[in-house]
């Protein structure tokens, strides 16, 4: 447990959004958008996102505004309303699934659990400010591998 998070979980910060290179020798060169993760021991995740995550992404770590809400801006205006709030995010990698999120709400009702995908989940905990987290066991695959 690190910072808050439950046994298990290791509190990173996201290092920001890069274009990793794709593709082997003899294949057309193409990038995906990765989001950087980094834990206090200096592990580092490159975990793959969409287009669409890695913008909104990038505009919460650099605080841009836009003019009208992004989907993300969105959902954090309906848990106001609803006076839910984000409470934590954590972020997974299962063999069969790859990586996938959870995000930890808390409402007048108690603890809400919402599965999310990785990206979307990291730029609303962003905009939320609120912890991300990665299991010690996905942190620790990247040693294996």
């Amino acid at each position: 447990m690190a910072d808050g998070g439950e046994p298990g979980e290791v509190q990173v910060e996201v290092v920001g959004v890069f274009e990793q290179r794709v593709g082997g020798e003899g294949e057309e060169e193409q990038t995906r958008p990765v989001v950087v993760l980094r834990d206090s021991g200096r592990r580092e995740l490159f975990l793959p996102i969409t287009s669409c995550e890695a913008l909104a992404v990038h505009l919460a770590l650099s605080r841009q505004m836009v003019p009208r809400p992004l989907t993300h801006d969105l959902a954090l205006r309906i848990l106001e309303k609803l006076t839910a709030e984000v409470g934590r995010a954590v972020i997974a990698r299962h063999p069969a699934k790859g990586y996938q999120a959870v995000l930890y709400l808390k409402a007048a009702e108690g603890e809400v659990v919402l599965p999310a995908e990785p990206g979307d989940a990291i730029a609303i905990a962003l905009r939320a400010e609120a912890p991300i987290y990665v299991t010690e066991e996905t942190l620790s695959l990247l040693e294996d591998e």
